[in-house]
């Protein structure tokens, strides 16, 4: 391969001379160090996004269906619809979910969404949370004092909740602490009417590691606590539906609503629509990421443009002497335009290679090495092949244009006058 002659002979051999070698070595290094950036940059936001993915899930429904009314027995929904549920095995629970003000002794204000739940959904929220945080090896909170595993029996008495570790932080409060809730319209009562309100007490503070979660989880034990405060505007009954697998979650709703089980689409939510905000936040925040650092890398890429063109100014007669000996423009625009490409290569893929081996190396050791305060203390890579296919193909078609624009110039090169050049400076040597 002639190409590879030339980038052994004129750029990366003593010979080439230290200004062109070093640039050489420079582009190299900076597309490898782009590259391997962009790669595993973006590798561990994708480790990250699955990382709250997952603890998303474990404590939201892949599927919540909301009921025009509180049912009288079962769960309200159609037979056919409970049936297929059923048969795809899925869990369901009936839950009430209703707007509260949370006071606190001290004072201080602050709403919540009440989650009342039976005894078995409680346990299995509890089970899923604890599995979640073990599987990510992930030190509970000190809010908690026991493991979530020793209270997965626990039931939720009359006038005991439990509360998420990051509304309790805000408001200041502990487990066994005493707030008062009250209905968000009791607020627009008038002077000297009494509203009601029921005193309960913190039985457990809960973490799920989502701050979205564990800034508004309030659950209480359903029918047994905030029966005082009455059919609240606020109040309304909901199927939770879990399926064995959440991709199930899409589907199941297109087929709910095509089946015509008296279910509005309105009142029907997949756990991606409910949590359509986060997750566009996370997808902007990756694409950001990929867009600065592509963009970094493809300003690395272009130093191949200065690397040629120094080459191309250098060589000028011997590059004259191959065409004048046969060597067609076209040719010799293809040449140069592949010796951009194998130098553009050499980087892109040592910075492809080493930034897929940092972050398998991320993926198999422990790196319990942040914070406490962070919500993982790790330091999660998912690496995606796909993502890694499309970073190389773009840098390829970079480094392309790269080393076709600085050949053009090639075109304008006259071999006549490029050999006259040379003749006319040997002949000056030997007089």
């Amino acid at each position: 391969m002639l190409e590879l002659q030339f980038l052994k002979r004129f750029l990366l051999s003593p010979r080439a001379g230290s200004l062109v070698r070093t640039i050489a070595w420079l582009s190299i290094i900076s597309v490898a160090m782009g590259v391997m950036s962009l790669v595993v940059v973006v590798s561990v936001m994708n480790g990250f996004h699955e990382s709250i993915r997952k603890r998303l899930l474990a404590a939201e429904p892949h599927l919540v269906i909301s009921l025009d009314k509180r049912p009288t027995e079962g769960l309200g929904l159609s037979q056919a619809l409970e049936s297929r549920l059923v048969s795809l095995g899925a869990e369901m629970d009936l839950i009430d979910r209703q707007d509260v003000v949370i006071r606190t002794a001290e004072g201080v204000f602050s709403g919540a969404e009440a989650r009342g739940v039976e005894s078995v959904a409680l346990k299995r929220l509890l089970r899923a949370v604890d599995d979640a945080s073990a599987f990510h090896g992930r030190a509970q909170s000190s809010t908690v004092e026991l493991p979530l595993s020793s209270i997965v029996a626990a039931n939720l008495m009359p006038g005991e909740i439990m509360m998420g570790a990051e509304l309790a932080r805000g408001l200041g409060l502990f487990e066994g602490d005493k707030v008062t809730v009250i209905a968000p319209e009791a607020l627009l009562l008038p002077p000297g009417e009494v509203p009601r309100f029921e005193r309960l007490t913190i039985k457990r503070l809960l973490t799920t590691n989502v701050a979205d979660l564990d800034g508004k989880l309030f659950m209480y034990g359903r029918g047994r606590t905030l029966n005082g405060l009455g059919a609240t505007a606020s109040r309304r009954t909901e199927v939770e539906v879990w399926l064995p697998r959440t991709e199930m979650a899409r589907g199941l709703k297109e087929e709910i609503l095509a089946a015509d089980h008296g279910v509005k689409p309105s009142s029907i939510q997949t756990w991606e629509e409910r949590n359509s905000a986060l997750f566009q936040a996370l997808h902007l925040e990756i694409f950001s990421i990929g867009l600065f650092l592509s963009l970094s890398t493809m300003i690395a890429g272009f130093s191949i443009v200065t690397v040629l063109l120094i080459l191309i100014t250098q060589k000028r007669k011997e590059i004259g002497l191959l065409m004048s000996i046969g060597l067609s423009r076209a040719k010799t625009r293809s040449l140069f335009t592949r010796l951009g490409i194998l130098l553009s290569s050499i980087g892109i893929f040592s910075g492809t290679i080493l930034g897929v081996v940092i972050c398998l190396t991320i993926d198999s050791v422990d790196t319990s090495i942040l914070p406490e305060f962070y919500y993982d203390t790790t330091i999660p890579a998912k690496l995606n092949l796909w993502f890694v296919a499309a970073v190389v193909g773009l840098a390829m078609f970079l480094a392309f244009l790269a080393s076709y624009i600085p050949s053009k110039r090639i075109t304008e090169l006259e071999p006549a006058d490029a050999l006259r050049s040379r003749l006319t400076y040997g002949a000056e040597g030997a007089r």
